[in-house]
């Protein structure tokens, strides 16, 4: 079992979530006023703060530590003092969406 011991940084652009006993990193989007394009190959989290999308994007995830990545986004949501945000693994952006079968 992993600690819950994440800091931020701040790289000026946007706030990177650390997991300090992994060194697991999660940037942190606002889908509103960042030019976020998902990056193939990490792990995409979405939440929604008090009506403003968030993106969280793991850097140089490989398939490990899941759960710190989960724990992360929570840690993240009380740093913002918003236990209850709504989180979701699809994109909220109508054109990022994934398309349904035409068979379903």
């Amino acid at each position: 079992m992993y600690s819950t011991s994440y800091f931020l940084l701040n790289d000026q652009e946007r706030d990177v979530i650390v997991h300090a006993e992994t060194g697991v990193k999660v940037n942190v989007f606002g889908l509103e006023v960042d030019q976020f394009q998902p990056t193939r190959g990490e792990l995409h989290i979405f939440g929604d703060d008090h009506g403003e999308w968030l993106a969280f994007e793991t850097e140089g995830w490989n398939g490990e530590h899941f759960e710190v990545i989960q724990q992360a986004v929570l840690w993240y949501a009380r740093y913002l003092d918003y236990p209850q945000m709504s989180i979701q693994t699809e994109d909220p952006r109508p054109e990022f969406r994934l398309r349904k079968h035409p068979d379903r």
